[in-house]
């Protein structure tokens, strides 16, 4: 049925958007950019936000005022001022690294099958290609959300233990990960219905 081929579509639009947007926060001291983060960490007045690219930096009273030039699988560590606090989550430089490249992947997977089923008019044998390829991206991304779930709550904790007065939290970039997997789980599912309900082959009549 066309309609499992359209809500499979939608999902996987959605599934890249979220992680576009998730991609580019903090890149720039823009607005809308700016708002997009994994981890922040404040103490007092100050506090640092944290993306895949690079870090910014800012007060309660005046926002974000600095954002640090991205950098690919930016290390979280290295970030300056109220960043001396992540610490604790040193030494990850390759787990930084490989959740940079997974993203990617998980991105490209879920490009290619946006594309694919776009352009096969929602037919058999692409849609399930299509489900295969986004249930890859499923996974991938759901091993991205896991990583950056952890260093962000190790992170935090670890900030934490050095002085009392700081505090962090999860950012909007975590949720978009996660809605992107789910988003991803049912375009799958949604795929692989519309290759079972769907056409698959022209038929005679089809052909005269």
């Amino acid at each position: 049925m066309a309609l499992f081929g359209h809500l499979a579509t939608f999902f996987t639009f959605a599934a890249l958007v979220l992680q576009v947007f998730s991609m580019i926060g903090t890149t720039y001291n823009q607005p809308f950019l700016r708002d997009l983060y994994f981890v922040k960490v404040y103490t007092g007045s100050e506090f640092v936000i944290a993306g895949l690219w690079s870090y910014c930096t800012g007060s309660n009273s005046g926002g974000v005022s600095m954002c640090s030039k991205p950098i690919p699988a930016f290390d979280w560590s290295n970030a300056g001022g109220v960043g001396s606090y992540l610490d604790g989550i040193s030494n990850l430089d390759r787990v930084f690294l490989a959740n940079f490249i997974l993203y990617w992947i998980a991105l490209g997977f879920t490009f290619l099958a946006l594309v694919i089923t776009i352009m096969s008019h929602f037919r058999r044998g692409p849609d399930f290609l299509a489900s295969l390829m986004t249930f890859m991206a499923f996974v991938v991304q759901m091993v991205v959300f896991i990583i950056i779930l952890v260093v962000c709550i190790r992170g935090v904790n670890a900030a934490k233990g050095e002085s009392a007065s700081v505090s962090g939290n999860l950012g909007p970039s975590m949720w978009m990960t996660l809605g992107a997997f789910v988003a991803l789980l049912f375009s799958s599912i949604g795929y692989c219905f519309a290759c079972i309900c769907g056409p698959g082959r022209v038929r005679s009549h089809e052909k005269v």
